[in-house]
């Protein structure tokens, strides 16, 4: 992996949405080693739909070549829980109502609800979550490296 970045979606602001930066965060202390591998979204400096659009023009200087998105999202009640693998971007701020398209070339989606419930997450469950998501990304790198 050369030139790989890891953006993580969410704001510390509400624990559901609190998902990506908490991945962020582990992944900061569990890639450190691969200096090719740059980590932004995380719980003190979150990647959210109000700074995505700056944080783009940002990227256009860098000219990675992986850009990896991770969010959470809804879905059905039997996939909470459930991680999403897929080509391109995805939207971000769909379940504020709200759609901006983040380009990418992979993104991955943790299902942490769905439309008719949220469930009632403590930090504890959502930090052991994100913590199993970012163990499988940091094991992916690994073996990749």
């Amino acid at each position: 992996m050369t030139n790989s970045i890891f953006i993580c979606i969410g704001t510390k602001n509400l624990i559901a949405d609190s998902f990506g930066p908490r991945v962020g965060e582990k992944l900061l202390v569990d890639l450190k080693q691969y200096p090719w591998i740059e980590i932004y979204g995380t719980m003190k400096k979150p990647v959210h739909f109000k700074n995505a659009r700056n944080f783009l023009q940002m990227l256009e200087n860098k000219e990675p070549k992986h850009v990896i998105l991770i969010d959470s999202a809804f879905g059905k009640q039997e996939n909470i829980g459930n991680t999403y693998v897929n080509f391109g971007g995805m939207e971000i701020g769909k379940a504020f109502g709200k759609s901006f398209y983040f380009p990418a070339h992979l993104n991955m989606k943790t299902v942490i609800g769905n439309q008719n419930h949220i469930p009632k997450w403590t930090e504890q469950q959502i930090d052991w979550l994100a913590q199993k998501v970012a163990n499988k990304i940091t094991k992916i790198v690994k073996e990749l490296s």
